[in-house]
Formats: C-alpha cells, sequence, structure tokens
C-alpha cells in the first residue's frame, strides 16, 4: 500500500530527528528556494485538497514559530541593554 505525500510526512513528523525527517526538511527547504513559477508548476501536479491540507500545516507551523522571533528579539535587546519600557516608548513615540 502506498502512502500520499502527507501521510509521509505525518510520520515523518511523528520521529524525532531521523534521517528522513532531515531530509524533509532539507526538500522543503530547497521548495523555498526555488522559483515562483517552479513552485507554482510543481503544486499544480498537487490535488487541490492536498494542497489546502499543506498549506494549513504550514500556518499552523508559523504561528507556533511566531513566538520564536520575539524571544530572539527580546534575548538581542537585553544584550544591548534595551529594556521592555523603553522599548514600548520608543513603539508609543511613533
Amino acid at each position: 500500500m502506498s502512502m500520499s505525500i502527507i501521510e509521509m510526512a505525518r510520520v515523518l513528523e511523528q520521529m524525532e530527528e531521523s534521517p528522513e525527517k532531515l531530509m524533509f526538511g532539507r526538500l522543503l527547504s530547497e521548495l523555498g528556494n526555488q522559483s515562483q513559477e517552479r513552485v507554482r508548476s510543481a503544486a499544480r501536479q498537487v490535488s487541490v485538497p492536498t494542497l489546502r491540507d499543506l498549506i494549513y500545516q504550514f500556518q499552523v507551523v508559523i504561528e507556533e514559530r511566531k513566538g520564536e522571533t520575539t524571544k530572539k528579539l527580546a534575548e538581542e535587546m537585553a544584550k544591548e541593554g534595551v529594556s521592555l519600557e523603553d522599548f514600548q516608548a520608543y513603539l508609543s513615540s511613533k
């Protein structure tokens, strides 16, 4: 029985740092480095329900990772000696 790409992705996601998971991540990274035309061309080969599921999964990850950026910015600001109050004052002045 063959598995769809989405089913394979779900199985690979459940694995910790398996070689398959790392390769899948590299594949997604490489896809992100392709031109819009190439990505669209590849997407046309995938069914609409599968594309919708992919979009949903990416949106979930984006929401989960928003905190990472905020945390990095906060750490960088703290290293530079910028307090939360200083930053809030700066934002409210703009």
